[in-house]
């Protein structure tokens, strides 16, 4: 067998070259070449059905889940697996189909632009390997992919101490469909085999702080709430016989954006404050007349939150805003009425009401299931086509679905309706998963001994804050599952998580890959010595350890 270096190395340049972008048409292709790569080794003609390439049903873009089993001498079992998407290349600019060529042109060509002091330095040293995907989280990959040949050789002799299965996945910088698929092939394996899973191994890149390089014991959970505002539409000329939405939503945006309230601790980390992404009025064409609604949603990083506890907050801000506003609104027109003779009302009263998206639709049902019913299936059919189409996403087809049934609500009075959109990502401590408590940790204490010998420290985080594929590894913190769906106006065909499943498979994991500098930009980096002489060896020695 060719040496382990040389050979990441080769599948390094194989594996960016291939343009996986998140989402497009292109990005299956990073998954035929792991199909094919496990179906070349040995071991798999010998054992066929110890390997496929599941095709993800009804996707948009033909992705598929590569899988591989090796067997071994004893049910522990170790898994790796991550993504193999990609985010885009714009930030290249005309170097932006370069960025997938690992080597020295590329080298040649971002030396010559404008790299700040950290980059100019990192590039003249020649420690470094540059282009998109090398570190998130192709270089891992490769990494664990040289192992895996290793083991299967192993396991053609019967010395393999323990079972080894590879599971990389599509999607996960957009809504990791990859691993909520992956889990169910997961469960079918470790159903099959019988298997004792010790921990799951995701090389996403690592930081260097402080000298001292990451690695994450969990994943921070990422919920997004849309947040549906009506007011009361008026010609602008008689503005006091309305009320703007954009009065209530901005109310809730000044609660809510970069509010500390809501964000969870634990053990000297924090969650970050709450972000809002999008913020408008609905109105399409210009008219004098106030907006009927408005809309926005933003992102809530949580530790230990549950969707539950979240919307029942949002409840509360939100009847708290409607009460405040119709009441300053009145206000205002009491001292308007001490400058016009012809405002003639004695009070301006609403009655404001704030429902969540399931709350909404059981009220309409009560009176109309069946006509509501068939309304809402040719509405969901209607999204279905456009998601799939690439005509919208999931948090503007979440939105538009909340007005078509607020549309068919006829709802008066000012009101906010609240809702989930996808992706949701579940909070998972690799130290909490019951029964196999302090995994993770374990975990780090052998990657720390095991690193010495190269005199590169660590730190370990127990939630990652970049959001992960860890989220569908294990259930963190169980919530009702139903409840959240029905919040949740695309789940069912278009979006769902198997919460079963993952709660089934119980699996903790850690995060710990190459050091990586500044993926994501068109300076990404990751280090030559990380890549092809640490993290192999001190991998190795985490695995093995498991097996024991």
């Amino acid at each position: 067998m060719q040496d382990r270096k040389e050979r990441i190395y080769k599948y390094l340049t194989e594996l960016v070259g291939i343009n996986s972008v998140s989402c497009t048409h292109d990005e299956y292709k990073a998954g035929d070449w792991f199909a094919e790569f496990f179906r070349n080794i040995p071991y798999f003609k010998k054992h066929p059905e110890l390997t496929g390439n599941f095709m993800i049903p009804g996707d948009a873009y033909h992705r598929s889940v590569p899988w591989a089993l090796i067997l071994g001498n004893s049910k522990k079992t170790v898994i790796s697996s991550g993504h193999f998407d990609v985010v885009g290349t714009d930030n290249y600019g005309p170097l932006k189909d370069m960025a997938f060529k690992v080597g020295k042109e590329l080298e040649e060509e971002l030396a010559k632009r404008d790299l700040d002091a950290e980059a100019r330095f990192d590039m003249n040293s020649g420690e470094w390997i540059w282009g998109r995907g090398v570190g998130d989280m192709k270089g891992g990959h490769c990494v664990h992919l040289a192992l895996f040949e290793e083991y299967a050789e192993m396991a053609d002799r019967g010395e393999l101490p323990g079972c080894y299965m590879y599971v990389p996945v599509p999607d996960e910088e957009s809504y990791s469909v990859g691993m909520r698929e992956g889990a169910k092939i997961i469960r079918r394996l470790i159903e099959q085999y019988q298997l004792d899973v010790q921990l799951m191994i995701i090389p996403e890149p690592s930081n260097l702080v402080n000298g001292k390089q990451s690695l994450s014991r969990g994943t921070v959970g990422k919920i997004m709430p849309v947040v549906m505002a009506q007011g009361v539409t008026a010609h602008v000329g008689h503005c006091f016989n309305g009320i703007s939405p954009m009065n209530f939503l901005s109310a809730i945006y000044q609660r809510t954006n970069n509010a500390l309230e809501f964000c969870d601790s634990y053990d000297g980390e924090a969650a970050v404050p709450p972000t809002w992404q999008k913020f408008r009025d609905n109105k399409e064409l210009y008219d004098v007349t106030i907006p009927l609604r408005a809309y926005g949603y933003f992102t809530l990083l949580h530790f230990d939150r549950t969707p539950e506890q979240i919307m029942n907050r949002l409840k509360e801000i939100s009847m708290d805003v409607l009460k405040e506003e119709c009441a300053k609104i009145d206000a205002t027109y009491q001292d308007y009425k001490k400058i016009d003779k012809s405002a003639d009302k004695d009070h301006i009263v609403y009655y404001p009401e704030v429902y969540t998206f399931e709350e909404l639709v059981e009220k309409i049902k009560r009176t109309d299931k069946d006509g509501f019913e068939k309304y809402y299936a040719e509405v969901y059919a209607g999204i279905k086509d456009d998601i799939e189409a690439g005509r919208t996403n999931y948090p503007d087809a979440t939105v538009t679905i909340m007005q078509k049934v607020m549309d068919y609500a006829d709802l008066k009075q000012p009101t906010v309706l609240l809702g989930f959109a996808p992706p949701y990502y579940p909070a998972v401590n690799g130290d909490a998963v019951e029964g196999k408590e302090n995994a993770a940790l374990k975990a780090y204490e052998v990657v720390v001994e095991a690193s010495k010998q190269f005199g590169r420290e660590h730190f370990n985080e127990h939630y990652f804050m970049g959001i992960s594929d860890g989220s569908y590894t294990a259930v963190g913190h169980p919530f009702d599952y139903n409840k959240f769906s029905k919040n949740t106006p695309c789940y069912g065909q278009l979006y769902s998580v198997d919460f079963e499943t993952i709660e089934a498979n119980n699996i903790p994991f850690i995060l710990y890959g190459p050091l990586t500098k500044e993926y994501h930009q068109w300076t990404e980096r990751t280090l030559r010595k990380s890549l092809l002489d640490e993290l192999p060896i001190v991998t190795q020695t985490l695995i093995e350890s498991l097996w024991k």
